[in-house]
């Protein structure tokens, strides 16, 4: 019999059509001992965990972020090792065990990740691989990843230095720089030892965060070649610009706290175009998108910018 040895935690926002598929993956792994719910959320998912079985619903409609709730269920357990799961993610049979075949064989390993990708559409999410730079936000503000499956345009991506934002899948066992949070394996020590998320965050930029920390840490991060999770990416998101607005937002975030001032000043540049872009043609949308997407993002710089940066 397996010992369980995981801990898995589910922030939840409105998830209640979720819910059912992604907590009866979690529950069908020996190696996971106990299932917590945060919901964020006002559409009764957290009694509908309960009903499903969760071992610990906590309820918190303040919605303080998905990295706040993670901590918060994280804090609820005790097993060596976490499962930080999102609501649109379904966890395939047996990698459990892969993955923590990866963390025992080396105690330098923070966290582990397979292939994820979208059931619906087959294609492969961005789970893993280089942290973002300025490069990456001005391929998101110019949609080149609609043109990357031209086999021309796909030749240019790759020689701008974007290659992995098409080529998604490792071949091997790899060693990256960073791990989306879709549904990581993490181990605990490591989690605990740079205090969790940044709860700054609300919504995206909280994993680059949570990733670059542990690698300052001297910890490491895992890509497997595996097929790790179906996610419905975007899920909780009403609209594609309401997504590209959190989007944004988050990483701008992330980007003011880490960034140097020229690399800063590019990815302001490419923030400023995607603000422009989704809300074309819309004046009220465009002034929104500016604000969320550009001055308050340049407003957390101002406020914790790094000394010396």
């Amino acid at each position: 019999m397996t010992e369980p040895r995981v801990d898995a935690v589910v922030v939840a926002y409105r998830s209640a059509e979720l819910l059912p598929n992604c907590l009866a993956a979690l529950r069908a792994e020996p190696a996971i001992g106990s299932i917590t719910v945060v919901d964020h959320g006002d559409d009764a998912s957290d009694r509908l965990a309960c009903e499903l079985g969760a071992d610990l619903v906590i309820s918190d409609p303040s919605n303080p972020g998905f990295g706040a709730g993670q901590n918060l269920g994280a804090g609820a357990g005790d097993l060596p090792f976490m499962l930080l799961c999102n609501p649109d993610a379904r966890l395939l049979p047996g990698v459990i065990d892969e993955g923590l075949a990866v963390l025992d064989q080396d105690d330098r390993v923070a966290a582990v990740q397979g292939v994820v990708s979208d059931p619906s559409s087959g294609a492969v999410d961005r789970s893993a691989g280089e942290e973002l730079g300025p490069l990456h936000l001005w391929g998101r503000a110019l949609g080149l990843k609609r043109l990357a499956s031209a086999p021309v345009a796909s030749v240019l991506v790759r020689a701008m230095g974007l290659g992995d934002t098409i080529d998604r899948v490792p071949t091997n066992k790899v060693e990256v720089e960073s791990l989306a949070a879709t549904a990581p394996l993490i181990r605990r020590s490591a989690f605990e030892s740079i205090g969790g998320f940044d709860e700054s965050y609300f919504l995206y930029g909280e994993d680059l965060d949570l990733c670059r920390r542990l690698r300052d840490r001297n910890w490491s991060l895992v890509a497997l070649p595996i097929p790790w999770a179906d996610h419905q990416e975007g899920a909780s998101s009403s609209t594609t610009t309401d997504r590209e607005r959190v989007w944004w937002s988050g990483t701008l975030r992330f980007a003011g706290r880490w960034w140097t001032n020229r690399r800063w000043r590019t990815a302001q540049a490419a923030a400023a175009v995607a603000a422009l872009r989704f809300g074309r043609g819309r004046p009220g949308v465009t002034l929104e998108n500016w604000r969320v997407m550009v001055l308050e993002p340049r407003r957390a710089r101002r406020a914790r910018r790094p000394s010396g940066f």
